[in-house]
Parts: C-alpha cells; sequence; structure tokens
C-alpha cells in the first residue's frame, strides 16, 4: 500500500508539505496542494483514517444507535441531528443492533445518542465518560456523563383523552405497543392517569397491545371487534400506524370512524393528515428532538455539563378521525 512518503516523492516535496497538502493546511498553496493530491491519486495513496484518529485521540464521529429503522417517524429526527453533526464538522454513522453494539462497545464514535431498547442501561453506564458522553432518547438515567432528551409522553397523551372527554366519550380504550418501549409505557401510564382525572373508568379489557405497526394493530384489533359485541366509543393509540391499522379494522368490519368509533393516534407523521379519514394525533415536533439531543451531545463534548435539557414542544391536532 503507497505511503505519505511515496505521495512525497512522486510529487516532489518533503513528507511534511505532503502531510500538510493532504490535510488541508492553509500553510500550502493551493498549487502545491493539487500537485500532492494528483500524485496521491496516481499512485492510489489512502490517508490511514485510524492512525490520524488515534493521533488527534478522536474519531469526529458521532454515532446514532436505534431499535430499528422501520416505520416513518425516523426520517425527521436523523435529519435534526444530521443538521447538527454538520454544522459542528463532523460526520454520522446509523446503527441498528439488538446484541453487539460494537461502534459503540470499542469507542469507534466521539459520542453516541441512543434510541435503542436493546443497549441496556448497564453498557451505558459503563461505557460513559468525558471522552465518550452519550444522550438517551428512550430512558431516564443520573449520571454526569449522560443526558436524557425524553419526551412529553404523559402530557401528549393527557391532552389526547381530554379531547375526547370533551365529546363526551366516556369509554375510552387503548392501544399500546411492546413492553420494552419507555415511550409507549409512559404513553399507557399517562393514559390511566389522565382517565383516572377525567374520571374515566379504566376497563383493563380494553387495553390492546400490537408492536406499533400499522398491519400488527389491525390484526389486533380485528380479533378485538370479533370477540366483543359492545367496545368503546373511543380509542387513544401509542402511535399514529396503530391508529392507522386500527381504522382500517374498523372500516372492513363495517364500522363508521368517527361515527362509531374515534381514533386518536400520538406522533403526527407526514401519513396522518393524508389518511382516510385524516387522525387526530398528538404533534411530536420531531426534528427539533434529533437538534436538541445533538446540541446538547456538542455541549458535553466541548465540556459543558451545567445546563437544563430543555422541553420538547407537544400539541394535539384535532383531524376528522375523533
Amino acid at each position: 500500500m503507497p505511503t505519505l512518503k511515496d505521495v512525497a516523492k512522486e510529487a516532489n516535496v518533503s513528507v511534511s508539505t505532503a502531510s500538510y497538502a493532504i490535510n488541508g493546511s492553509s500553510l500550502i498553496t493551493k498549487e502545491t496542494r493539487e500537485k500532492v493530491l494528483k500524485a496521491a491519486r496516481k499512485i492510489g495513496y489512502r490517508p490511514n483514517a485510524s492512525a490520524k484518529n488515534l493521533k488527534k485521540n478522536k474519531s469526529e464521529i458521532i454515532g446514532f444507535f436505534l431499535s430499528g429503522f422501520t416505520g416513518p417517524f425516523f426520517n425527521e429526527l436523523l435529519e435534526g441531528v444530521q443538521d447538527v453533526v454538520i454544522k459542528n464538522g463532523y460526520e454520522m454513522v446509523v446503527c441498528a443492533s439488538n446484541s453487539k453494539h460494537r461502534l459503540l462497545v470499542e469507542n469507534y464514535v466521539d459520542g453516541a445518542i441512543i434510541l435503542n431498547f436493546h443497549v441496556d442501561d448497564h453498557t451505558i453506564e459503563f461505557l460513559a465518560n468525558e471522552k465518550m458522553p452519550i444522550v438517551t432518547l428512550d430512558r431516564e438515567m443520573t449520571n454526569q456523563n449522560i443526558k436524557n432528551v425524553l419526551l412529553q409522553n404523559k402530557v401528549g397523551i393527557d391532552l389526547a383523552v381530554k379531547h375526547l372527554v370533551d365529546k363526551g366519550h366516556q369509554r375510552i380504550g387503548f392501544i399500546g405497543g411492546s413492553f420494552d418501549s419507555y415511550d409507549g409505557e409512559m404513553r399507557l401510564a399517562g393514559f390511566k392517569d389522565s382517565m383516572k382525572k377525567n374520571n374515566v373508568p379504566v376497563i383493563e379489557g380494553d387495553f390492546i397491545r400490537a408492536n406499533f405497526t400499522e398491519i400488527s394493530s389491525l390484526l389486533v384489533m380485528d380479533q378485538y371487534i370479533n370477540d366483543n359485541e359492545i367496545y368503546p366509543t373511543a380509542f387513544v393509540c401509542a402511535n399514529d400506524e396503530m391508529a392507522m391499522g386500527a381504522i382500517k379494522a374498523f372500516q372492513q368490519n363495517g364500522i363508521n370512524v368517527p361515527n362509531d368509533v374515534s381514533v386518536v393516534g400520538f406522533d403526527d407523521i407526514a401519513l396522518s393528515k393524508h389518511f382516510d379519514p385524516p387522525i387526530s394525533t398528538v404533534r411530536i415536533q420531531k426534528k427539533l428532538w434529533g437538534k436538541t439531543a445533538a446540541e446538547i451531545l456538542f455541549k458535553m463534548l466541548n465540556k459543558q455539563y451545567d445546563f437544563q435539557t430543555p422541553d420538547i414542544p407537544i400539541e394535539f391536532i384535532h383531524r376528522s378521525s375523533s
């Protein structure tokens, strides 16, 4: 493999000049830089990123660790993170895994944003330090080198329940996701709290679980309808995709939404307003959530820790499904 010394020889410059040119130093003239880069391309030289990062003691890479990429929720979130990463001259790698987490465990990144329930608390506690701060989006942890940027899940669910109560509903069901989702379980807890606050009876049989996808919600709601002659006049769903699945199940069984039953979602994904009927939902500022998480991570990389994590704004959007 060609070395920097080979590049210098090909360009007829010193090794230090070749190094400065390849690393974009302002000490080198444009003409010399172009001559060195031309020589590097000619002989097939590639900078040794590992050696460079070892010398600098950092990779200038941020890791975003997700449980998976399914569903339309993540695009805006990633966009918000990426904007801040680019602004700070870093790069971002996005990784979805359920066991190894190699890029995280092997300190390949300078800092990490984690929205991945497969990465357990113990691992995060063990890895987080001044040289690799961590921002979590899906759990509450107390550690100087870990910051939590959480959604106002209970506030959002309370807005949804209040909307339905104001519409006159007195039997309201809930469609939740998997048990290992922090946000999903917080929304379920918020639902129970809000129902109690609004003096609406909580009926355990009206709690249904899917796995946050449209098809899973369609299947479990179809089964629920077949098993129950009488059902709630409204359902709150832990995300919009499950709201879509529930609505399709009602429609396939000849039940009109919203005349026979109202359905409310959570997240306000782009498809919600185009669905038939358009879905009432709790709007999350997803891009702002990602942007805030990344800004906090860079504060920590710059040794700033004494600050309050801001709340991500949340609001209820009333559409035709309720």
